[in-house]
């Protein structure tokens, strides 16, 4: 299943790494693409990921406070 989502302010590759890797520990995730042109995160898993998952796993890093994800 493919999810995506827009994260406002992701214009680093630090940032875009990060994104990467914390998306990529909720279980099931399989292949996450962060895009710095477009800002946006594209998820691959083998079952459905809410927004709000990708939300908290994001928000738990202090990096992530002040962007906006929808």
């Amino acid at each position: 299943m493919l999810t995506k989502i827009q994260l406002a302010n992701l214009d680093c590759p630090a940032c875009q790494k990060v994104t990467q890797n914390l998306v990529g520990t909720i279980p099931g995730v399989t292949k996450v693409s962060a895009s710095l042109e477009t800002q946006i995160v594209e998820i691959e898993a083998d079952r459905e990921i809410a927004k709000d998952e990708i939300k908290e796993v994001l928000k738990a890093d202090e990096i992530f406070s002040q962007f906006e994800i929808s």
